[in-house]
């Protein structure tokens, strides 16, 4: 598939998702199971080790909707200090939903090179050009923080190993994160330059457009039935 056609059509299941309920939810494990029936694989620990970066998001989230939806009260002795049961159902929903964005991602990346989206996004954004976007700056600075992604989270690893150190909690804090960012600049500044070459983008094959244009029908379709 075009990777053009990869990234509209993770953008399509993506902004149904933000305001989908069970069905959405259904619709987009039927996706997932057609392309994994399709022979396309699914990397388990790659998935999981993002989803567990966003434990305390989704710790976050459980908690808002347990204790401020208004509903039928878990305990009932607890009155309006108790966690309610629309309360979890929704804070279930919404780490459904970012759960299933998550794994979106992971397949997005996985199946696409770096240059494929990179070239991707640089064709996608050509019309910001009447806006005065530099679509050229900005493919730039994709690379550059895909680049440094790796990088940085071998430092942020240092950094937690060290957290872990005697002395008082917040002090160790302090000086990870001061340590962190001095550690980022250091390597900013002694990075070499080097050419970057952003790979263009033929126009997708028109019979391929039909992959975000049916997503739109069946979403929509969908929303249109719990409505």
């Amino acid at each position: 598939m075009h990777p053009v056609i990869k990234i509209i059509s993770f953008l399509v299941v993506a902004l149904f998702l933000t305001r989908a309920r069970l069905d959405g939810i259904a619709l987009t494990l039927l996706v997932l199971a057609f392309l994994y029936i399709r022979g396309i694989r699914f990397n388990i620990h790659s998935i999981w080790n993002m989803l567990c970066r966003m434990r305390w998001l989704f710790i976050s989230i459980l908690v808002t909707y347990l204790w401020f939806t208004p509903g039928v009260p878990f305990v009932p002795l607890l009155q309006e200090y108790s966690p309610t049961v629309e309360g979890a159902a929704e804070g279930l929903l919404r780490i459904a939903t970012l759960s299933l964005i998550v794994i979106q991602v992971n397949l997005l990346l996985q199946t696409t090179s770096r240059e494929e989206l990179v070239g991707a996004i640089h064709w996608l954004t050509g019309p910001l050009r009447l806006i005065g976007l530099d679509r050229d700056r900005l493919a730039l600075r994709i690379v550059l923080i895909l680049d440094s992604i790796d990088e940085i989270q071998i430092l942020l690893h240092r950094q937690m190993v060290e957290f872990s150190a005697k002395g008082k909690k917040i002090s160790r804090i302090a000086n990870s994160v001061g340590r962190l960012f001095q550690a980022v600049v250091n390597k900013a500044e002694t990075t070499p330059l080097e050419q970057i070459t952003i790979a263009r983008q033929e126009w997708p094959p028109f019979l391929q457009w039909l992959y975000p244009v049916l997503l739109v029908v069946l979403f929509g379709w969908g929303s249109y039935l719990n409505i």
